[in-house]
């Protein structure tokens, strides 16, 4: 088990502990911040920082309201981050699938030039899990075997978010996942490697904890202005 997974795992323990705790009526993003920042100051050598300016969506932000964060990082040497990680419960907000998409891309934005490595962290209930990876947004067309979910899933532990060449099933979710990042350069491409679900085998009344990492095992895919192909 590798460092991240033994963070995720560590997760996964803490929020079934709660569970049985009777605290599972806190359960929320907010709500992870403090296990997650422990498992984390224990298993990093650098500082664990929290809600830091995203350096390339922060200045690109025009007007007033809060600038884009990142929800945690580890620092590192010569001012780039050691890890940046980004966080989701799964919960049943319509804009759930797209808002997960929006992560993967804050995150990629960073990998490598800011951050060595980038990751997000989904928890929730197994049964919410369930309904979430059923969700036509989520799924393969079923009219085209060749299609893949919208993250790896299952028997993959890699696959990608592809955004070009779309595919017209995926337009809608894409046109609205894109949307803070008119003006952006991002990558055509975002591979990634997941690890879980943990704990392993869990039952409906479980809570569980998914990691997707953003692949450095490859070159930077090609970029594009998400503006000159989608509806934004």
């Amino acid at each position: 088990m590798n460092i991240y997974s033994e963070v995720v795992d560590g997760l996964a323990g803490w929020l079934n502990f709660e569970m049985r705790a009777k605290r599972d009526n806190l359960f929320s993003e907010a709500y992870l911040a403090n296990p997650l920042g422990q498992l984390l100051n224990a298993s990093f050598p650098g500082r664990i920082l929290t809600e830091m300016q995203h350096p390339i969506l922060a200045d690109k932000m025009q007007g007033p309201g809060k600038r884009p964060q990142v929800d945690f990082v580890v620092t590192g040497n010569y001012g780039k981050w050691d890890l940046a990680i980004e966080t989701k419960w799964i919960s049943k907000s319509p804009t759930l699938h797209q808002d997960i998409i929006k992560d993967v891309i804050r995150l990629d934005l960073l990998v490598p030039t800011y951050a060595r490595e980038g990751i997000l962290i989904v928890a929730g209930n197994k049964r919410d899990f369930s309904d979430f990876f059923e969700d036509n947004k989520f799924k393969k067309h079923p009219d085209q075997p060749s299609s893949n979910p919208l993250l790896p899933i299952e028997n993959h532990t890699a696959g990608s978010v592809r955004f070009l060449p779309t595919s017209a099933f995926r337009k809608d979710i894409y046109n609205k996942a894109l949307k803070p990042f008119r003006g952006v350069e991002i990558s055509q491409i975002i591979r990634l490697q997941r690890s879980g679900p943990f704990p392993r085998n869990p039952n409906n009344e479980h809570y569980e904890v998914y990691l997707w990492k953003i692949r450095t095992d490859r070159l930077k895919e090609a970029s594009f202005l998400p503006e000159e192909h989608f509806d934004i």
